[in-house]
């Protein structure tokens, strides 16, 4: 079988350029559909944008605590009564740009294998039969570890978060009013910043391939490195408590021996 003749640069370059419209295309398009769309179970009584009901459902995980099977105990303890927030528009257009983020958050999260899908096929042709195997199985992974660590984000460590934040302002006396733009951007960052956090155990199997780390190490030295990350969460989490350090700590024991099993798996 013969070699396809390799192209030009600046062919490549458009290819690329192109599969970077297609990717943005595709989420422009699904964010302006859930800020249109109307609610299907709501007509015909009334048209409320697909978009307002998502944050709607939003709202109610993570200020609903009382709901909530994980932190109903928590929040019981601490005394927080989320019915007494109150958001905010400071703007004429704050509740519209909330709007905005929701769709951002929902369609990165819902459209993320799709995107995945068409940066593949971009490097698909320069890749050898055996690369391509395994790049498809990283991608997978990604989608996977990303998807369940921003679901993780939005339905614990975000609403524990918040709640932590409602008992520091009760402690100190001060009226539980919070900004809807700002309550909605915390959400979208916070439960993405979970997702990538949970892509940990690629990082550490992409350091193993190229001779960093190996499992011996990994082995030998878990209690140090647990240690030192539920040490530097204490540090780093907003809330005195440890609840926070806790919910991000757990997962990544979890996500550590995960690393360990996959560069031993590797490895034979």
């Amino acid at each position: 079988m013969s070699e396809l003749p390799e192209k030009p640069l600046m062919e490549h370059v458009y290819d690329l350029l192109d599969t970077v419209r297609k990717v943005l295309a595709i989420n422009i398009a699904f964010i302006v559909l859930l800020l249109v769309l109307p609610a299907p179970h709501l007509l015909p009584e009334k048209y409320t944008p697909l978009t307002f009901y998502i944050m709607e459902y939003m709202r109610k995980v993570v200020l609903l605590h009382e709901e909530n099977v994980v932190l109903k105990p928590i929040a019981k303890v601490f005394g927080v009564n989320s019915s007494r927030v109150i958001l905010i528009s400071h703007g004429w257009f704050d509740s519209l740009t909330a709007a905005v983020i929701t769709s951002a958050m929902v369609t990165i999260i819902a459209l993320g294998p799709v995107s995945l899908y068409l940066i593949y096929k971009f490097v698909e042709p320069g890749l050898y039969p055996h690369e391509r195997r395994i790049l498809k199985k990283y991608l997978v992974a990604i989608a996977v570890l990303f998807t369940a660590g921003a679901l993780y984000g939005f339905y614990v460590v975000v609403p524990l978060t918040f709640m932590i934040a409602l008992w520091i302002a009760d402690l100190s006396g001060a009226a539980p009013l919070f900004s809807i733009q700002d309550f909605y951007q915390n959400i979208l960052l916070g439960s993405l910043a979970i997702g990538v956090f949970f892509m940990f155990p690629l990082l550490v199997l992409a350091l193993g391939k190229i001779g960093v780390v190996d499992y011996t190490t990994l082995r030998n030295n878990w209690r140090y490195v647990l240690f030192l990350t539920l040490a530097l969460l204490a540090i780093l989490t907003p809330d005195p408590t440890p609840t926070s350090a806790l919910a991000l700590g757990l997962p990544f024991i979890g996500l550590y021996f995960l690393s360990m099993w996959l560069l031993r798996k590797t490895n034979k």
